[in-house]
């Protein structure tokens, strides 16, 4: 683990993603003391696999509709009510 002041992370910033790259962690201090870490990202992960709602909506209702009002006409009813 590397220190780095505020001062040498201004000026050299380009160098020390460099190291923070090749694995490196750098801890940054202001007057001796540490205010931060840079550390190198965690390895990316694929991505989620997102449920499919529409199949399951329809699994759930046999004609495709799960009945009840519509949104639509419940905003519209809500605004209604206000005017």
């Amino acid at each position: 683990m590397k220190r780095a002041s505020v001062r040498e992370v201004q000026h050299g910033l380009a160098r020390i993603l460099d190291q923070v790259s090749e694995g490196q962690e750098i801890v940054v201090t202001r007057r001796g003391k540490v205010v931060a870490r840079i550390v190198p990202s965690l390895p990316s992960r694929k991505p989620l696999a997102w449920p499919d709602s529409a199949a399951r909506l329809k699994r759930l209702a046999a004609d495709g509709a799960t009945g009840g009002t519509p949104p639509s006409k419940i905003i519209e009813e809500g605004r209604q009510e206000r005017l």
